[in-house]
């Protein structure tokens, strides 16, 4: 039901931002940068710290001179698993044209690792599923004089939820436990849950 949701609500800020790109209200983002936070608790309650690389492109469209309403996407890479981020957001803008602006954003949406492979065979199978996401921004732009592209530098929080499951398969001739709660095939399943939170430093290009 949540993956229908975003793609209906996706489907709909596309039609929109054609239709608002023809009177040149369309606003575009693409950023590259780094996330820094922790690993995971590892078997002897310490964490290490990762730095990781984080690609995203916002799409919108003004809905006043200084406030932006659309969608971003990109791919986050947290340790080993890869997410590829997809929310609604916000960007609001502070200062006067052809000069440096200041401005916040915020991301509100999920993940999907749709990269990661499922592992399994006669006996088990493990895979990951992305959950909610949350991203606060602020920045800085500096316009080019040449065109109508400005140079950016932002600083984001970033709170992903990961799952991780691991389940063992019915066997032909083996006690079948009952539970609704269960996928179809599964005697079992196990599930993990993660949670990234991350500071992100990017740069990159507003048009």
């Amino acid at each position: 039901m949540f993956r229908k949701a975003k793609l209906i609500c996706i489907g709909l800020l596309f039609l929109s931002f054609k239709s608002l790109a023809q009177e040149k209200k369309y606003f575009g983002q693409t950023e590259i940068g780094i996330l820094f936070g922790k690993s995971e608790e590892q078997w002897d309650g310490s964490r290490q710290r990762r730095f990781d690389v984080s690609f995203m492109t916002f799409h919108g469209a003004h809905i006043t001179k200084s406030h932006v309403v659309g969608f971003s996407l990109g791919i986050d890479q947290y340790d080993e698993i890869s997410v590829i981020p997809v929310a609604l957001g916000w960007r609001g803008f502070l200062g006067k044209d052809d000069k440096p602006k200041l401005f916040g954003g915020l991301d509100i949406g999920g993940g999907s690792t749709i990269l990661e492979k499922k592992i399994g065979d006669q006996w088990s199978k493990s895979w990951y599923e992305g959950g909610f996401l949350v991203s606060p921004s602020v920045g800085i732009s500096f316009p080019s004089k040449k065109d109508k592209t400005a140079l950016s530098f932002s600083f984001a929080y970033k709170r992903q939820q990961i799952s991780h499951y691991w389940g063992t398969l019915i066997q032909q001739g083996s006690q079948v436990i009952k539970n609704d709660k269960l996928p179809p095939g599964y005697n079992s399943l196990t599930e993990n849950n993660f949670l990234f939170r991350s500071f992100v430093f990017r740069a990159g290009l507003m048009f």
